[in-house]
C-alpha cells in the first residue's frame, strides 16, 4: 500500500479525522454555535495529533454527549478512546501493508502490555461507534464510520494478541491464547468477554469492509485473510459470528465459536 504523505492525508480526511488548525479567540467552545461544535472538534483533533489521549477525549466529550453529536464527532471520540490503546493508525497501514502474517502484523502494531486497560479503551471506542450496541449491523452505519471501524477492530484484535499471546517485537507469537469454550479453566484461560471480542472483531471486520470505502489491495488481502481464518476454524465466513463481546458465558454456543476462532488464531499466528 502506498503511504505517501498524500494518501495518508487523504486517508484520515475519509475517516473524518484530519487534523484541522485551531483558529479563532474569545468564547469559540459554546456548543450553541456551530463555530463553537467546530472549535471542540478542532481541538481534539489538535491533541490526537500530538498523541494527547485524555486532552482530545476531554475536549470532545461535551459534544458527544450534545443533542448535536453525528458520526464525525463519534470517530473523533472512538479516536482519543483507542488513542489510549496506543492505536496509531498510519502504523497498522504500513504494518499491513505485504504482511506476510497479518495477526503479527496487528501484535507489532500496539504497544500494550498483558493486564493493562488497552482492551477496554477499545472496547469504549466501538461502543461509541456502534451508539452503545444499537447499531451492531454495519448497513445500518454510514460508509465513514465502516472505514474507521475496519482499522479500529485490528486494534481490538491486536490487544488481546498482545495481552494473552506474549508477541515478540516482531509480532510473533510466544504462547498459545487459551480458552475453553465448553465452561474449563485451564491456566491462562481468556475472560468470556474477551474471547467473544476476539471473535466479534473478526466479525466486525467483514462486515465493515463490506460497507467501507476502503478498495486498496492490502485492505482486501487482510479482509479475505480474517475471512479465511473463520472459515478453517469450522465456520461458513465470520458472518456467523455472534457480534457482541458480551455473548459468551463459558459454555453457550457463542462460547464454543470463540473457542474455535481462538484456536484458529493460534494456528494462523
Amino acid at each position: 500500500m502506498d503511504v505517501s504523505p498524500f494518501i495518508s492525508r487523504a486517508l484520515l480526511s475519509a475517516l473524518g479525522i484530519g487534523i484541522l488548525i485551531i483558529s479563532g479567540c474569545g468564547n469559540r467552545f459554546d456548543l450553541s454555535t456551530e463555530r463553537g461544535r467546530q472549535a471542540r472538534i478542532d481541538e481534539a483533533n489538535f491533541h490526537l495529533s500530538k498523541g494527547n489521549c485524555g486532552a482530545a477525549l476531554e475536549a470532545i466529550e461535551p459534544v458527544y454527549i450534545s443533542p448535536d453529536v453525528d458520526d464525525e464527532v463519534r470517530i473523533v471520540r472512538a479516536s482519543a478512546k483507542a488513542c489510549a490503546g496506543t492505536f496509531n493508525l498510519l502504523t497498522f497501514i504500513t504494518n499491513i501493508a505485504g504482511a506476510s502474517n497479518y495477526l503479527s502484523a496487528l501484535a507489532k502494531s500496539l504497544s500494550n502490555s498483558t493486564g493493562d486497560g488497552a482492551r477496554s479503551a477499545f472496547y469504549e471506542a466501538v461502543d461509541s461507534l456502534t451508539r452503545n450496541g444499537s447499531l451492531m449491523n454495519a448497513s445500518a452505519r454510514s460508509v465513514s464510520v465502516n472505514t474507521y471501524m475496519v482499522f479500529l477492530q485490528m486494534g481490538v484484535v491486536g490487544s488481546i494478541l498482545r495481552n494473552y499471546g506474549d508477541p515478540s517485537v516482531d509480532g510473533a507469537q510466544g504462547t498459545d491464547l487459551v480458552y475453553d469454550g465448553n465452561g474449563g479453566s485451564p491456566p491462562g484461560q481468556m475472560a468470556n468477554e474477551d474471547a467473544c471480542a476476539l471473535a466479534a472483531s473478526l466479525a466486525m471486520i467483514t462486515d465493515s469492509y463490506t460497507y467501507s470505502s476502503l478498495k486498496d489491495g492490502d485492505t482486501a488481502a487482510f479482509a479475505n485473510t480474517i475471512n479465511s481464518l473463520c472459515t478453517s476454524a469450522g465456520l461458513t465466513s465470520c458472518n456467523d459470528l455472534n457480534k457482541s463481546r458480551s455473548a459468551c458465558d463459558g459454555s453457550n454456543a457463542d462460547s464454543q465459536q470463540a473457542e474455535a476462532v481462538v484456536n484458529g488464531v493460534n494456528a494462523a499466528w
